[in-house]
């Protein structure tokens, strides 16, 4: 492909090849690989199941999803997988939200975008415009490698960015699609990353009625469960790794979990799917791959589904953004969702007040919600923890939440791995594509392309025809 660089990899359909994960970057370069003859695929996977940040959980009948969410009209891979793995897929344009100006006043989210509608479309032509100057047309999520010319225009943040060539009338989708999700503030997230995620066509979709934002109803874990079960390869769950090393082939040193006894196992290739900041003290990186991955930072997201009684204090709508605390805030919960509601298009006067409410097998009526919270420090550690919590309830009791009660909390750590703007402007994603199969290693998933389930599989695509 033009512009982009020749890649490494398994040199024989006959090579053993080990995955690190089965999330569903791994589990769909798997499935890739088994198409184009590969049958020696290991997974190794550290948890109980597979899925990774896709993770859903069914309750009350409807599959609540604690990482993955949403989708867009940009993600055609994925569309390509939920039709061919289809389990009873439903995709749906998501319902129109609220936002909390404070605990007790909210309005439509639609109505607090600060800039009228004809200067976003002005602004979304400009760069759109623009856009094409810097890269042309490419048919990945990431362009070519831009020449040091662009890549000098385009340095610094997204807030930087938007406000060197004008288009700062274009940060409300910017702040919906970037900081919304977990991605980072505008003013600290590198411009390369809003170019390569929030492209014109993403811009020009936030523009239609359904702001271009889409749910999926049936469980995103379900599609990789699917994946898993047709690419018919081995996967070891419960796996603790203690050492890879890559002197003479790649050796795999490792555990199971709750078990005191090490094994050994022997490939040809290995293809790294977690974040690479996280993988320093398992992997025998060299000089080459740590001046690259060791610029990688990383936030935490955490995700609890919390019974209560129902309604509390509720907007119209069962889609909730609360900004008063968000940036100032570490880990304020700052969205909550009720999938029940929000699968069942229940809004208005019938969401608020709780009209039509399930009903328990013991006759007490109660709301199952999903509460969203972020952050910088480490979640697992005992006194961040602590104000999680306290965050937590402190927002439970806001909205007169009766009796909550929590049913599963989950935290990601390394959530969004990504390079500040000096290293992302220094070319640090396309130095990685550069060093794709040159150690025997293959580093897909979300810390070498950006967190989204649509970029990691277009990542891969990518990764595929290069090395075709």
């Amino acid at each position: 492909m033009q512009g982009y660089p020749r890649i490494k990899g398994p040199k024989s359909v006959h090579d053993r090849i080990a995955i690190i994960g089965a999330g569903p970057s791994g589990l769909h370069m798997a499935y890739e690989l088994k198409k184009r003859g590969f049958r020696n695929i290991v997974i190794f996977e550290s948890r109980d199941e597979v899925g990774g940040k896709t993770t859903s959980r069914l309750y009350r009948n409807v599959w609540v999803d604690l990482g993955t969410v949403g989708l867009t009209e940009s993600y055609d891979k994925t569309v390509d997988l939920l039709e061919k793995f289809n389990t009873g897929f439903e995709v749906r344009p998501t319902l129109p939200g609220a936002t909390w100006l404070n605990r007790k006043e909210y309005r439509p989210t639609t109505e607090t975008i600060p800039v009228p509608i004809e200067r976003i479309q002005q602004a979304s032509q400009r760069y759109t415009v623009l856009h094409q100057c810097f890269f042309g047309t490419y048919d990945s999520e990431l362009m070519p490698r831009p020449s040091p010319e662009i890549l000098r225009k385009i340095h610094g943040s997204i807030e930087e960015f938007l406000l060197r060539y004008n288009l700062t009338d274009l940060q409300p989708i910017f702040y919906t699609a970037i900081t919304l999700n977990g991605y980072g503030f505008l003013n600290e997230t590198s411009a390369i990353y809003g170019l390569t995620f929030v492209t014109p066509s993403v811009v020009q979709s936030f523009l239609r009625p359904e702001r271009g934002a889409y749910r999926l109803f049936g469980g995103w874990q379900n599609l990789c469960r699917e994946i898993a079960r047709r690419s018919n390869v081995d996967i070891r769950l419960n796996i603790n790794i203690k050492r890879i090393n890559r002197k003479n082939g790649v050796q795999i040193v490792y555990g199971k979990k709750h078990s005191g006894q090490t094994y050994v196992d022997d490939f040809d290739f290995l293809i790294l799917t977690p974040a690479m900041n996280s993988l320093f003290k398992v992997v025998d990186f060299n000089q080459h791959e740590l001046s690259i991955f060791s610029h990688l930072r990383n936030s935490f997201y955490l995700k609890s589904v919390i019974n209560s009684i129902s309604p509390g204090r509720r907007s119209f709508s069962p889609l909730d953004t609360y900004l008063y605390d968000f940036q100032n805030v570490e880990y304020s919960v700052y969205r909550t969702v009720n999938p029940h509601q929000l699968e069942n298009n229940i809004t208005g006067v019938d969401y608020q007040l709780g009209l039509r409410e399930n009903v328990d097998p013991d006759g007490s009526q109660y709301e199952t919600s999903v509460y969203v919270q972020t952050g910088k420090s480490n979640p697992w550690k005992p006194d961040v923890d602590a104000h999680i919590q306290t965050k937590l309830f402190e927002h439970l009791r806001d909205f007169k939440k009766s009796n909550p009660q929590v049913v599963e909390q989950v935290k990601w750590g390394y959530y969004f791995p990504n390079f500040p703007p000096e290293a992302a402007t220094g070319g640090a994603l396309w130095d990685v594509l550069d060093m794709q199969g040159h150690y025997n290693t293959w580093y897909i998933g979300s810390s070498v392309c950006f967190d989204a389930i649509e970029s990691v599989f277009e990542y891969n695509y990518l990764i595929l025809k290069l090395f075709a």
